[in-house]
């Protein structure tokens, strides 16, 4: 093995976050996980376990991620023994070997550590297989059990690739011990849009910060007799995702008469209210139900909406409970809203969400929203009465239409 350019770093890391490093990377390599399979599992990024391990990196293995490492390696225990040392001083000599890759010869120098340790890391390729005593079947396998998940509507809620490893090992062709090698390369496959049969959609993540998988909501418009459907079909679009796009790309802005079902056909804008009860009304109209219209209540501050950040500063609040209508299918919000609405990050500032109809975005959120907003102030002792808060949120929503 050639090696090139050596280079010696004296660096600090905690010294339980190293040991979690380390402990992982030994069960790791003795069960036969790559750094990538085990950085696709925890679903962050894919060089997640590279980074970690690298000394010269800050990179840590959080809590939560160390939770799904122990559930991917069957792990009861998954926190090395507690050390006394603060931090560890580590002379770092690091070097690119064969193939371009980097390697980390490591050793510990702090005077309470004897005899002085030494580790030596490689930096692994992307698409090593490493080997492995796990269960691993074979990928036509693993393939023909995931597309029965698929025809069986499993991915029409959002999972995790933990929430796909667990359906594999809790059934009896594969197994607990069954290992994910193939399963990785499966749900690749079905996001590749080039080489692969793009089913599946990763674009979300949840709450965690973790890559979601689903097939997204989608139809054909066949109810061409409907009025709304019609309508769709008469502009070109003949699918529900062509439909929500061309909703998503209309002018936000706020319709003559919210009760006109057609507005936005004949205005070309519309608002959250509007666009998504419009859509509503053409899944209704082409039997699927499952779609559903809601009416979420959140918290509208200066970091989900940073237009207002300098208003509220200026009215003393700390946030608006806003009413925002958007919909969802299964476990998973669909916002065409059209003005960049992260919906994973808008649903950790819900507040409260209802269940509504398309012919209730009118009256009956009004009421709702401000029956809210009244016992919000009561609540929290706002200095601003309820006619005075609607006000200040009006020129929120104005400054938002301007924008």
């Amino acid at each position: 093995m050639t090696t090139k350019r050596k280079k010696t770093v004296h660096t600090t890391f905690p010294a339980i976050s190293f040991d979690k490093v380390m402990f992982f990377h030994k069960i790791r390599i003795e069960k036969g996980y790559s750094a990538f399979e085990c950085s696709f599992m925890i679903g962050k990024h894919n060089f997640l376990i590279r980074d970690a391990e690298n000394p010269l990196k800050k990179t840590l293995i959080d809590p939560e991620d160390s939770l799904v490492l122990a559930k991917i390696f069957g792990l009861k225990l998954y926190n090395p023994p507690c050390n006394p040392i603060d931090y560890y001083k580590l002379d770092v000599t690091f070097s690119i070997v064969a193939r371009k890759k980097m390697q980390w010869e490591i050793v510990f120098a702090n005077d309470e550590i004897k005899p002085i340790r030494r580790l030596t890391i490689i930096e692994e390729d992307k698409e090593i297989e490493l080997p492995t005593t796990s269960f691993l079947s074979t990928y036509d396998d693993v393939q023909e059990h995931f597309k029965k998940l698929i025809a069986e509507g499993y991915f029409n809620s959002a999972r995790t690739a933990l929430d796909i490893l667990k359906k594999y090992r809790e059934s009896d062709e594969f197994g607990p011990d069954f290992h994910p090698r193939y399963l990785i390369q499966n749900i690749r496959y079905y996001l590749n849009k080039k080489s692969g049969e793009p089913i599946l959609n990763d674009s979300r993540t949840n709450q965690f910060s973790r890559r979601l998988y689903f097939k997204p909501f989608d139809f054909e418009i066949s109810s061409s007799n409907e009025l709304i459907s019609k309508a769709f079909i008469n502009h070109g679009i003949n699918t529900f995702q062509k439909a929500g796009s061309w909703v998503s790309s209309l002018t936000y802005r706020r319709n003559q008469d919210k009760k006109n079902e057609f507005a936005l056909f004949e205005e070309l804008c519309g608002t959250c209210s509007t666009k998504h009860a419009l859509l509503k009304r053409l899944a209704d109209e082409n039997g699927n139900h499952e779609l559903k219209l809601m009416l979420g209540l959140f918290k509208m501050d200066g970091n989900n909406t940073p237009a207002f950040k300098d208003l509220l500063k200026e009215h003393d609040l700390p946030y608006i409970p806003e009413a925002h209508n958007y919909l969802r299918v299964s476990n998973y919000i669909m916002d065409f809203t059209g003005i960049g609405i992260n919906e994973t990050k808008f649903e950790l500032d819900i507040l409260k969400e209802i269940e509504i109809q398309a012919d209730q975005i009118t009256d009956f959120k009004v009421q709702f929203h401000r029956e809210y907003l009244a016992q919000w102030i009561e609540d929290n002792k706002i200095p601003y009465s309820l006619d005075e808060l609607w006000a200040i949120r009006e020129e929120c929503i104005g400054m938002l239409t301007l924008k």
